[in-house]
């Protein structure tokens, strides 16, 4: 517990630290790519001080030098972090509005072009995504969980159809993720990051429907790999366990 609670502030310190370093980072890259790269080094550092240990597979259909909207389940804030340490490419998210309260940090996620949506204003969402589209046409890929809340890590939630209706809008391939193992590293309204393991199963890509074909066939397809995808990445974990 003492660990858990020293690592926690470690993250504070080491969040504000980064955040004005990314901030800073910007007058020489003002698309936000070294931002990135810091972001990846913030959430392994982190995983490395928490004693949180990352296993993932990633389908070899992915190519890195493409843009993807990747589609993931959410049960933990830690989710943010196993997909920056994970994922084979920098990335922009899709992030609740009420984020944009932290200060410095917020202000590096704004200016690296994440996009923040306030899902109780349907007409401010459906603008936001239609940003989010604007940062795949301009080759960034982006995140989006599609629950669009943190679930608790049993049944999938509803998906939303604003990811999948931005996919078939911007002409982008899906990739759906598996996650598991976040929500006990850290359970929801606590403070304290516990260590444990984790694992990330990254799919295949999947193309959207043309404009204008029923969205309902393609939802079901990808929730049905997000599904598949996190059961794959429970047993990696308990492989990871059983074989340290």
């Amino acid at each position: 517990m003492l660990r858990a609670f020293f690592t926690s502030l470690f993250i504070i310190a080491w969040t504000f630290t980064f955040s004005v370093l990314a901030i800073l980072s910007h007058l020489i890259s003002p698309r936000g790519g070294i931002y990135l790269l810091f972001a990846q080094i913030w959430a392994k550092a982190i995983f490395w001080v928490g004693g949180i240990k990352a296993q993932r597979t990633v389908s070899p259909l992915i190519d890195v030098e493409k843009n993807y909207l990747y589609l993931s389940n959410h049960e933990s804030l830690t989710d943010i972090l196993a997909l920056y340490a994970t994922l084979p490419q920098k990335v922009v998210m899709v992030a609740k509005r009420s984020l944009l309260i932290l200060p410095v940090f917020s202000w590096g996620m704004w200016m690296a072009g994440f996009v923040f949506i306030n899902r109780k204003n349907r007409v401010a969402a459906y603008r936001s995504m239609e940003k989010a589209g604007q940062r795949l046409r301009r080759g960034r890929s982006v995140v989006v969980f599609p629950e669009g809340t943190r679930g608790d890590g049993g049944e999938l939630l509803p998906f939303k159809r604003g990811g999948f209706v931005l996919a078939q809008a911007a002409r982008i391939p899906v990739v759906p993720v598996g996650i598991h193992g976040t929500r006990a590293v850290l359970p929801r309204d606590r403070f304290c990051v516990f260590p444990g393991r984790i694992a990330i199963c990254v799919g295949e890509p999947i193309p959207p429907p043309a404009a204008g074909e029923p969205l309902t066939k393609f939802m079901e397809t990808v929730r049905t790999e997000v599904v598949r995808l996190r059961q794959e990445a429970r047993q990696l974990a308990q492989s990871s366990a059983n074989s340290a």
